[in-house]
């Protein structure tokens, strides 16, 4: 037997003499969940993001010997953090950066953008673990978009016995398995574009084909025994990250993410299990009767929603539908109550729900956590506080803008609990000239990238079954849709919902108006002037009567 294994035994020797077949060339069959599998990797006197990582974790890379004025931070979340659907270079770290940067010139300023597509919180664990051995200065925390999506996929990682999983982990970390695996495993799939079954456990962009076979999508049904164990693993994860920094002597910060609310629908809603036939048949008689009055005459579409509500009020989509007839009919507390019950009614969940929101909130509290609330920060910023694509581009992922906000204020937050020295002075026409260059730098195709992203992010999704519930119904869902457009580039397409919008309300003027001053503040002067001198050119068959925004 030893005979038989020798030339193994040297074919891992001579492998790892000449640096071949590093775990960190192959793609990661086990998504991370082997602790031998780093995020980073050395390379010369600084570490990089291991190659097999890069294609869900933007590339970052920082000194090994970290400089004695560099004040060093690392990120951590989901596709929020890392940017999407752009990149790390318009995601709140790299605005934190340079707003840092600017202010104290005294100090090298360094985010680390450790933002994970798709990753969840009891991931992120290990990586938290990992950095802390890299000089940090700070961890920022924001997470909880991705904790139903990950448990679906990655539940038979996750339960390996110890004796197996130990097995797979060493066995993945000789060079000469990895070398076979690129051979036989990676090139194959790439060149025929196919996805394995060995694949499919990877955290990569294909993760599309999960939700739309049999495995992923359809799998998601009611069940409250399963929602209540994630509820419960996301907040043991958290309170494992903050203990870890706290052994180690590193600040944290955790950060409560947002999500759209207004424009958009559930994922995926389905009846309670104990709905009888003859009880659906009644709720489906009221959805549909209330769907057909829903456009010309809301008061009696609510009426026949509540019918059907008190049949069965734990369909996500009706809550949705609720929310939206009461927003149109000014009734904005009710409006607000109901978008969020959609949102954590929703069987699909891929936005933070409410019990996680109050879990963020009650760690930081217990523990004398810095905690920011970017959720509420970034609804205050939009109409009648509920959130819409006027601060997202979609469920989750904020505006530029929007980074922009959350990165001053966790720069504010920051200074106040003295993390950061007293900082100078920087006028608002200086904040606006270093974003506007920093903007420059990305050129156009940047943003018609982010448009692509968004598009496949929804069919991904599945969005199509759910296009009737996302067309706006009023001159302000028209705005917003613009201003969507607009921050992804497609000012064509901006065009016609803001003109669609004047047509319905003249007064949608003012909205516009203050959303070019938005513009400007953000670095996006010449957007904003586009934006005002199409308002100064109004198309011939807007209305000329005056009348109150929608």
């Amino acid at each position: 037997m030893l005979v038989g294994l020798l030339p193994f035994v040297l074919a891992e020797v001579g492998l790892r003499g000449f640096d071949a077949g590093r775990s960190a060339d192959s793609s990661d069959p086990l998504s991370g969940f082997n602790p031998r599998s780093q995020l980073f990797e050395r390379q010369g006197n600084v570490y990089r993001t291991a190659r097999a990582r890069e294609r869900f974790f933007t590339p970052q890379e920082f000194p090994v010997t970290k400089p004695a004025n560099e004040f060093r931070f690392f990120c951590f979340g989901g596709s929020t953090v890392f940017g999407h659907p752009y990149q790390a270079d318009t995601a709140f770290p790299k605005w934190l950066e340079l707003e840092l940067s600017t202010r104290d010139p005294t100090h090298a300023y360094r985010a680390v953008n450790c933002g994970g597509i798709s990753y969840a919180s009891y991931r992120e664990t290990a990586l938290v673990k990992e950095v802390l051995q890299y000089q940090p200065d700070l961890i920022l925390f924001a997470t909880g978009h991705n904790e139903f999506l990950e448990d679906r996929t990655y539940h038979s990682i996750k339960k390996r016995p110890a004796a197996w999983a130990w097995l797979q982990n060493t066995a993945y970390s000789l060079r000469i398995v990895n070398l076979a695996r690129r051979w036989f495993v990676d090139q194959p799939a790439q060149a025929n574009d196919e996805t394995t079954a060995d694949q499919e456990s990877q955290l990569s962009p294909e993760v599309r084909a999960r939700l739309d076979s049999a495995s992923g999508y359809a799998s998601y049904h009611r069940d409250d025994a399963w929602r209540e164990n994630v509820i419960a693993q996301f907040d043991e994860s958290v309170r494992a990250i903050v203990a870890s920094c706290r052994a180690a002597g590193v600040p944290i910060m955790l950060v409560k993410p947002g999500s759209n609310l207004r424009d958009c629908p559930p994922f995926k809603s389905e009846h309670r299990a104990d709905l009888a036939p003859e009880e659906e048949h009644e709720w489906q008689k009221a959805f549909d009767a209330a769907t057909v009055a829903d456009e010309t005459n809301p008061e009696q579409a609510l009426e026949h929603y509540r019918k059907a509500e008190t049949i069965d009020g734990d369909y996500a989509l009706l809550s949705y539908r609720i929310a939206r007839v009461l927003d149109r009919l000014g009734r904005i507390p009710d409006a607000l109550t109901y978008y969020c019950k959609a949102r954590d009614e929703d069987i699909c969940p891929l936005r933070i729900i409410k019990p996680m929101e109050q879990s963020l909130a009650r760690i930081a509290v217990e523990t004398g956590t810095p905690f920011l609330d970017a959720a509420r920060l970034l609804s205050a910023e939009s109409f009648d506080y509920i959130p819409g694509f006027e601060c997202y581009l979609d469920h989750v992922h904020p505006t530029i803008g929007g980074h922009q906000k959350i990165a001053r204020a966790l720069a504010a937050q920051m200074r106040e609990g003295g993390l950061l020295p007293k900082a100078v002075a920087w006028p608002e026409e200086k904040r606006r000239a270093t974003y506007t260059h920093h903007l420059e730098q990305l050129g156009p195709r940047y943003f018609a990238e982010g448009k692509e992203r968004v598009n496949w992010l929804e069919h991904w999704a599945r969005r199509e079954r759910l296009l009737e519930e996302t067309l706006p119904h009023d001159a302000r869902g028209y705005v917003r849709l613009g201003f969507r457009r607009l921050d992804l580039g497609d000012e064509s397409a901006a065009w016609r919902s803001f003109d669609e919008a004047l047509k319905r309300n003249p007064t949608a003027t003012q909205l516009l108006q203050k959303h070019a001053q938005d513009l400007v503040s953000q670095g996006r002067s010449q957007s904003a002037t586009n934006l005002l001198r199409r308002i100064s050119s109004p198309t011939e068959t807007q209305p000329r009567h005056p009348a109150v925004v929608n």
